[in-house]
């Protein structure tokens, strides 16, 4: 028979390893949907400075055209303003593209750790509930073992342990 106490211990023991795998396994996933709000943040942020360096990127054309037109110069000096405009606005684009890539690149990076220091967390927790049930384990076969009965090896007899003394009756003379 178990004791209560170890039977007890036990059972706390394999709660307490079901409750440390279910918290990093919600921890994991409230790190995924984060991670993926980030990402998404970082595009929006990433496609409105692109789109806002296209539209002036198109100002400047427009504005150095309309110059172009007034003064009466065309030819090589106009496309070559035109095509600077160009070259700065791609070269800008090329920079938030970057810059994206990068803030992406980072918050991977930030959620493997995360995700690292979790597992480190779990296995901890894990270690922790394995110890506490092999102790249980223990104090259940300590007090278990007291009620093992002997048994004779082959060969060998038991002695009896019964004795029964019965009255003796006589019939007759």
């Amino acid at each position: 028979m178990c004791e209560p106490a170890s039977i007890t211990m036990g059972v706390m023991a394999v709660l307490a390893a079901g409750a440390s795998v279910y918290q990093a396994n919600q921890q994991k996933h409230a790190l995924e949907d984060q991670m993926k709000m980030t990402q998404r943040q970082t595009d929006q942020a990433a496609m409105a400075q692109t789109d806002d360096r296209i539209k002036a990127a198109r100002e400047q054309r427009a504005a150095a055209r309309a110059a172009s037109a007034e003064s009466g110069a065309s030819g090589n000096s106009t496309d070559a303003i035109l095509n600077d405009i160009m070259m700065q606005s791609g070269r800008d684009v090329s920079r938030i593209e970057k810059n994206r890539e990068n803030g992406q690149l980072e918050t991977q990076q930030q959620a493997k750790s995360r995700t690292a220091e979790i597992n480190g967390q779990l296995v901890t927790g894990l270690a922790g509930a394995a110890s506490q049930g092999a102790t249980a384990g223990s104090a259940m076969y300590t007090s278990y073992k007291g009620y093992i009965p002997k048994i004779p090896e082959a060969g060998q007899h038991a002695p009896p342990r019964v004795t029964m003394d019965r009255q003796q009756f006589t019939i007759g003379k």
